[in-house]
């Protein structure tokens, strides 16, 4: 009797001591997965990977508010995250002064709050322009490597969009996912001149859908009903990432992460484009998001996460494997030749001459205490001119009015 009490009481001070690790990201498994190892063999501290779908990611999340059971390190957005520290459900990390050196000061201050370090940034997610080569080839459509306008993309899309003798439809471009308020399109309206879509008068804030939103925002869908170079809502049962990697879509916009998905189709000569010059005179300006670990304020395992976080975020032995795989590395230019030997002759080096003038998007409006809401009622308005259901003016006239509504009761939560 004595030694199954002894057993249990072992079994649980081990799965105390294991630290739980959670992320909702699945392209990037096998690389988590040898990371997670690699902290186990130089510290000694068991790590158990937990992949949380993202329509529930957030469910299990809620643990962390409610001051239940909750993983240790959990990945976390921006989109989130003024949520979970306004609500002290994150735990303050205690980074070495070496750590704090290291990581992007930038990226870092995203997730500090009251000189507080909530969340250790990982690497830059940034939005970038792949292109089928074989594609562009086949149809005699100039290979961009450096720059290109956004009238020359449209131009190559058009070029790029025909059907097959067996009857597939060849597409131009993903434009369904370039919805003028995802960051995948705000790259594009960044790059026109946007300033950002909600500004401060005074002491309120207000929307901010101007003349470089709608134009970019017109651009877009006419890369879907007018030019007719990307699918529509009924166009295609593939997602757009799916036609890319068969081969039936010649430019693809979405993030970094999207190399590791290539991977899985050796035969798709895919490579870096350019984001496009959206005015002239202007550079691009691409966006990036920033996702960092957190450390839940209900961790029962708080110093082995710790130790994770930053050991993840910022030793060489880690950045070595991010980077090897083809994936950016917190310290992206630090590794800079470690990520464009994993990626040869794929002009990896466009996204680095790219990422000095990338923004954060809405990173001034961060702490805006409804934000999530305020966000959801833009896309929920604008969603319906990318379907179809509405003109993008009307859509416009009530993303605004949505918006405004809820930014009459916006206050900043620090």
């Amino acid at each position: 009797m004595r030694k199954m009490v002894w057993l249990a009481v072992m079994a649980a001070s081990a799965a105390l001591a294991q630290v739980q690790y959670a992320t909702w990201d699945g392209t990037r498994q096998k690389v988590d997965e040898r990371l997670l190892k690699a902290f186990t063999e130089a510290t000694g501290i068991q790590v158990a990977y937990n992949l949380v779908p993202w329509g529930t990611y957030w469910q299990k999340a809620s643990a962390m508010v409610a001051g239940g059971s909750t993983f240790d390190v959990m990945w976390m957005n921006l989109d989130n995250f003024p949520f979970y520290a306004s609500q002290r459900a994150l735990s303050p990390i205690p980074l070495s002064q070496e750590a704090r050196g290291l990581l992007p000061k930038g990226a870092l201050d995203l997730y500090t709050v009251r000189g507080q370090v909530l969340g250790l940034p990982l690497g830059p997610q940034v939005v970038t322009v792949y292109i089928n080569r074989k594609l562009f080839q086949e149809r005699g459509v100039p290979i961009p490597k450096d720059t290109w306008t956004f009238e020359e993309m449209r131009e190559a899309a058009r070029k790029l969009t025909f059907t097959r003798s067996d009857g597939k439809k060849v597409w131009g471009i993903n434009a369904m996912d370039l919805q003028i308020d995802s960051e995948y399109g705000m790259a594009f309206y960044y790059s026109n001149g946007g300033t950002g879509i909600i500004r401060r008068v005074g002491d309120r804030y207000e929307a901010n859908l101007d003349e470089a939103f709608r134009d970019t925002a017109k651009k877009l869908l006419d890369l879907i009903y007018v030019d007719k170079v990307s699918p529509g809502p009924q166009d295609s049962t593939l997602q757009g990432y799916q036609l890319f990697q068969a081969g039936q879509m010649g430019i693809y916009v979405l993030g970094s992460w999207m190399t590791e998905v290539w991977k899985g189709s050796p035969e798709l000569d895919w490579a870096f484009a350019p984001l496009p010059v959206m005015k002239k005179g202007l550079e691009p300006v691409g966006v990036y998001s920033v996702h960092a670990l957190v450390v839940p304020a209900a961790s029962r395992n708080k110093e082995g996460a710790y130790r994770l976080a930053e050991w993840y975020t910022t030793s060489a032995q880690a950045q070595r494997i991010v980077a090897g795989a083809g994936l950016m590395p917190t310290l992206a230019d630090r590794y800079r030749s470690t990520y464009l030997q994993a990626l040869p002759g794929r002009n990896g080096e466009v996204v680095f001459r790219q990422l000095p003038r990338m923004v954060v998007r809405h990173a001034d409006v961060r702490n805006l205490s409804n934000l999530p809401e305020v966000l959801d009622a833009l896309y929920n308005a604008m969603n319906l001119a990318w379907t179809g259901n509405l003109p993008l003016d009307k859509a416009l006239d009530k993303a605004r009015a949505d918006m405004n509504a809820l930014l009459r009761n916006s206050k900043p939560l620090w």
